[in-house]
């Protein structure tokens, strides 16, 4: 009994391993089974989500090359939005230029005009005093006999044109001036008072009388000279680099004429002087002591030489600069109501070109001077407001004038 227990038992007991061995053998194979079917129906997916990765990745690198040639687009736009706005700028610039431009030039059209204008009334009324003048002094001349009088320092076109008005062609006429001549010439061209004796026409209208041969041993006598001309201070120049040196104020054709003789061309040696170099070069071309300091010859060279363009150029700046002026204070003047404004001590002919540029020719303007008005005309000449007050210009011109009243009061009475 005992046995045959044992050996069912023993049965049972495979029997269970057996289906447990089955049991794991089905587990394994529906494993693998549903494994290999999970695997079957997932790579079709796997291959459809790694052909749509790469896709997505070649969208990506697409897009990305994409964004950078739109950036590069932008930096491109953004540059030529800048150069545009650059280009913006100078044609306002231009623009502003070109305006300023036609205002300066309607403005000098006007001037011109203007002054075409006072001279075709004038030159009639000069030449209504012709009978005051004494001809048998100084001898008649025809337009055909006609010099160059701007050789003269001191004559420009305007004064030649009013002279030329009074039958005044020739240097052997000037050469012959008698005081009472000067004061009735003087009375003539008005707004030139005191400028023949100042500027010594005479002499230089003897000196241009002679003939070239006269004049060429001149200046030869004045290339002997040049020995004395210290150039290592005021430097060295040939005559293919001349400035026009009659831009300054006081140098005339002839004084031109001798400053050249000394090998003495530019604007820049001029500048250069010292007091030595004026007096040896007074000396040298035979000239009027002190007329290179009065005339102001080195500071006028300095401002051509640093606003480097011509006088005419520099002049027409100023003028146009006028607007400025408070003409309702100072009162208004015309050219031929002109004074002679170097009877003020620190005007000198400079100066005194540039006030009238600004329509300042009277002594009694500057004698309504305050001191707003002074730092605008000292702004404008750009010279320093302390000259004005320093040389006493309003003092000098109250006296001037009030001097001028009193004489004019004692001629009605007499």
């Amino acid at each position: 009994m005992n046995y045959l227990q044992i050996l069912l038992m023993q049965s049972k007991m495979a029997a269970g391993f057996e289906i447990i061995a089955m049991l794991l053998v089905a587990v394994v194979i529906g494993f693998v089974t549903a494994w290999f079917y999970a695997k079957s129906v997932n790579e079709k997916r796997i291959a459809k989500l790694e052909s749509e990765t790469n896709e997505n990745k070649k969208e990506a690198e697409k897009l990305k090359e994409e964004k950078n040639n739109l950036q590069k687009t932008f930096a491109e736009k953004e540059n030529e939005i800048k150069q545009l706005i650059r280009e913006v700028k100078a044609l306002k610039s231009q623009n502003l230029a070109a305006v300023t431009e036609t205002e300066e030039v309607k403005l000098k059209n006007e001037i011109t005009e203007q002054l075409l204008t006072e001279e075709l009334e004038e030159l009639p009324n000069l030449r209504q005093g012709m009978h005051l003048l004494d001809y048998n002094s100084f001898g008649t001349a025809t337009e055909e006999e006609k010099d160059d009088l701007k050789m003269i320092s001191g004559i420009g076109p305007f004064i030649e044109e009013r002279l030329n008005a009074l039958d005044i062609y020739t240097f052997r006429q000037i050469s012959k001036f008698t005081a009472k001549d000067i004061e009735i010439i003087d009375d003539a061209i008005e707004c030139f008072a005191g400028r023949i004796e100042r500027d010594e026409w005479i002499v230089q209208a003897a000196e241009l009388v002679n003939d070239e041969e006269k004049q060429n041993e001149l200046l030869q006598r004045i290339r002997a000279k040049k020995s004395l001309i210290y150039y290592d201070r005021i430097g060295i120049a040939k005559k293919e680099e001349a400035d026009d040196l009659t831009e300054i104020n006081g140098i005339g054709g002839w004084i031109n004429k001798k400053l050249n003789a000394l090998d003495i061309y530019t604007f820049r040696q001029i500048s250069n002087f010292n007091n030595e170099d004026v007096e040896i070069v007074t000396d040298a071309i035979q000239f009027f002591p002190g007329r290179i300091e009065r005339d102001e010859w080195i500071q006028q060279a300095r401002d051509l030489i640093r606003i480097e363009i011509s006088k005419s150029e520099h002049l027409q700046r100023i003028s146009v600069m006028k607007n400025r002026i408070y003409y309702d204070r100072l009162g208004v003047a015309h050219k031929h109501h002109a004074n002679n404004l170097t009877l003020i001590k620190g005007i000198g002919n400079w100066v005194e070109e540039s006030l009238n540029a600004l329509e300042i020719y009277t002594i009694k303007q500057i004698s309504q001077l305050t001191a707003e008005d002074i730092v605008i005309i000292s702004d404008i000449l750009e010279i320093s407001p302390n000259r004005i007050n320093q040389d006493h210009w309003v003092e000098q011109a109250i006296k001037l004038t009030q001097a001028s009243q009193k004489k004019n009061v004692d001629n009605v009475i007499d």
